[in-house]
């Protein structure tokens, strides 16, 4: 009641405020920009209730309507899941020059690449951010900036780097005096100075944390830190503090921080073999622990599993190991992040340069321009045999893969037969075994051939879901939606971006290796990807261009081009078709 009491307050502060004078934008939509930070779910609920009437409102009022929305469902932790929102909302803020809103369109921006795994994609947009911003103001955006910023860098254990960013998010927090930020700030300080081997100043900062929440009164913020205390002190197998610690920690989590909570609790009672409550942990994780969280648990539950010879269980948990183990090595991608950073910071310094020569007297302009050009063409020398040496070593990878995929692809063949034969080699020589005398041998037989027939049946399950997949997705409603567009008249082949998703979602178990290899000789773009599933689709090549709705002579372009990048070679259109095929 009295949050309820507080919210219509400020509705009516609002209103009064903006009574006073006229807005570009509905009155609405600025309460929802407000209510966004303080909360989220009545921002939504009110954007929600202003859908209709923003279907016929002016294009700068319909782009900041979708700019909040994203940003509201980003407040509650509803995870992004498309870039299809954002992007035309971004593009329309950079053609407008638009200095308000071009800096959260592009931190938005980062954070849905951020939840789509793409890292170097949300980093540079989450440096374009700081670039639009204004240097003297903004401070809170540019804090949320470098936050996201130093957790990238986190995930890349990039740990210095990290901690600079987080120094510049800590500068921005002192300068609006947002104790709540700070709190956080030095939680992340600390996390990285342990990266660094640093532990003195980590427990420091940890103290700093610490001192501000209780001053603050937050419960919730003391609990947060005691539970990053805990996980240090587990580190330093200093575990009375750590069961200290953690005890606080375990009360009244709120949802943003019960996966941390929750792990380091599982570490604590593992590395305390206390392997009961360890379990309890991990199974909690896996229902709403963050992607790290749920990978850990289940190579902890698989270890367990084999412990206890579950082999049900073991093959369960080992799945979704690797699951999640694909999902992290999506977000890790330390060599492209250290590459767009060095390079954002090279275009930065080459900024400030630039402003310096024009302050210069023009008697050492040339010699600075001609300095600079010098400079220019030997990194550009330089550049250009690195990327010829990095290249050719890519080529010679992705051939070699390509021969790896050949081979397996042969084994796969031959599995079965190979197999069998085996077992009847076996068969035969358990039935000469004398068993008065050689009942050892006789039961080394037996082991041998069950072990046989139970990699066999694996086999055969495996082999019978992905023809069942095949058969699922080649009568699915919408493969049969796309032969019927493909052959009307009417000339209305298309595919919506929704059914792109399913199909990729039917695609996946059919052909359970296809996206990965492919993925490991060439990361495609959005028109090269959905070629390459509709060829593995068995669609033609005509059709697939009216699918895509471009020229027949693009695809074999598309194709062609994917042949030279992966191989290195020039070839025709049916040779990567035939690789397609092979994936």
């Amino acid at each position: 009641m009295k949050t309820s009491l507080h919210l219509i307050l400020l509705l009516c502060a609002l209103l009064s405020l903006f009574a006073c004078g006229h807005k570009p934008y509905p009155h609405s939509l600025i309460i929802a920009d407000s209510l966004s930070s303080v909360n989220a779910d009545s921002a939504i609920a009110l954007l929600n209730s202003l859908k209709e009437e923003m279907r016929n409102a002016p294009e700068a009022t319909q782009m900041y309507y979708r700019l909040l929305c994203i940003k509201a469902n980003d407040k509650a932790y509803i995870l992004h899941t498309s870039d299809s929102l954002i992007l035309p909302v971004l593009h329309y803020y950079i053609d407008a020059n638009d200095e308000q809103h071009l800096p959260e369109a592009y931190y938005y921006a980062g954070r849905v690449y951020r939840d789509l795994g793409d890292a170097p994609q949300a980093l540079g947009y989450f440096e374009k951010a700081i670039e639009v911003s204004p240097k003297d103001g903004g401070y809170a955006l540019k804090s949320k900036i470098y936050s996201q910023m130093g957790t990238l860098f986190d995930y890349q254990d990039m740990y210095a780097e990290a901690s600079d960013t987080y120094k510049k998010g800590g500068q921005c927090d002192s300068i609006i005096r947002d104790s709540i930020s700070m709190i956080y700030n030095f939680r992340d300080m600390a996390n990285m100075n342990i990266g660094l081997n640093r532990q003195d100043r980590a427990l420091s900062y940890f103290k700093k944390a610490n001192q501000l929440s209780l001053q603050l009164g937050r419960t919730d913020l003391f609990n947060m830190v005691q539970s990053q205390l805990a996980s240090f002190y587990i580190d330093l197998q200093e575990y009375d503090s750590a069961r200290i610690a953690l005890q606080n920690a375990l009360k009244d989590i709120i949802l943003p921080d019960k996966s941390a909570i929750y792990s380091i609790s599982a570490r604590f009672y593992d590395a305390t073999n206390n392997t009961d409550s360890a379990v309890w942990y991990y199974n909690e994780l896996l229902d709403f622990g963050s992607v790290y969280a749920k990978r850990t648990a289940y190579r902890k539950l698989l270890e367990l599993a084999i412990k206890q010879n579950d082999k049900k269980q073991a093959s369960e948990y080992l799945y979704g190991y690797l699951l999640y183990v694909d999902s992290i090595q999506k977000l890790t991608q330390t060599e492209t992040v250290q590459r767009m950073h060095s390079l954002y910071n090279y275009q930065l310094r080459e900024k400030e340069n630039l402003q310096l020569k024009a302050e210069n007297h023009n008697n050492i302009l040339w010699l600075w321009s001609i300095s600079g050009g010098l400079i220019i063409v030997m990194l550009s020398f330089i550049a250009y045999s690195q990327y010829n040496k990095r290249r050719n070593l890519e080529l010679k990878q992705q051939l070699e893969k390509l021969r790896i995929i050949e081979k397996e692809n042969q084994e796969k063949i031959l599995f079965l037969e190979r197999h069998k034969s085996q077992k009847e080699e076996l068969e035969k020589s358990l039935a000469d075994i004398n068993t008065h005398e050689d009942n050892i041998q006789e039961r080394q037989v037996g082991q041998r051939i069950e072990l046989l027939n139970h990699i066999m049946q694996q086999k055969t399950i495996e082999n019978e879901q992905e023809k069942e997949a095949k058969e699922y997705l080649f009568n699915s409603d919408l493969y049969k939606q796309l032969q019927e567009r493909i052959n009307s008249a009417r000339g209305e082949a298309y595919i919506a971006s929704e059914e792109w998703v399913l199909l990729k979602e039917l695609t996946s178990p059919a052909f359970p290796t296809f996206f990965e290899r492919l993925y490991s000789l060439h990361t495609p773009n959005d028109n090269e990807l959905h070629v390459c599933m509709l060829l593995k689709l068995q669609f033609r090549p005509a059709d697939i261009a009216r699918l895509l709705q471009l020229k027949p002579e693009s695809i074999s372009s598309i194709r062609k081009r994917l042949y030279r990048k992966v191989t290195g070679n020039n070839g025709n259109p049916e040779m990567w078709d035939k690789i397609i095929h092979s994936l």
